[in-house]
């Protein structure tokens, strides 16, 4: 692969994961208090535990693709994540209310299929967790 192939995988995963953890996954964790009782139970599993795992798609695994530690691994979370929210909580929304959910599954799916690139933490995992963190 050539340097820029590798610096390319670098911003969109510092883009991807760095807006999705900030802009997404920190409000909702600055906010579970008053809003978890509230939240979207779309799949059954009750308001606070999907918040909490919304907050876990959007916020942790978005901060270790941004920091591409076990990238393709937590690509997969907030993929599903962005999946539900295009899909089943904006479902009957017009294309516009679904676009942003469907731009940040189309960024995690490119980056589980191509990986992190060499600008990454993952180049750093020991031996014992290497085959976990390449997925």
């Amino acid at each position: 692969m050539s340097l820029l192939h590798h610096v390319g995988l670098l911003l969109l995963r510092v883009g991807a994961g760095g807006t999705m953890a900030l802009a997404h996954g920190l409000p909702k964790l600055q906010n579970f208090s008053e809003k978890a009782s509230s939240f979207p139970d779309l799949i059954g599993v009750g308001h606070e535990v999907s918040m909490a795992l919304a907050i876990f798609g959007e916020l942790v695994c978005g901060a270790l693709i941004a920091a591409g530690l076990f990238t393709r691994l937590s690509a997969i979370p907030m993929g599903i994540t962005m999946a539900v929210a295009a899909f089943i909580a904006h479902g009957a929304d017009p294309f516009q209310k679904k676009e942003l959910a469907l731009l940040y599954l189309l960024m995690s799916a490119v980056i589980f299929l191509l990986g992190p690139g060499r600008f990454s933490l993952d180049t750093f995992v020991p031996p014992p967790f290497r085959r976990l963190a390449r997925v």
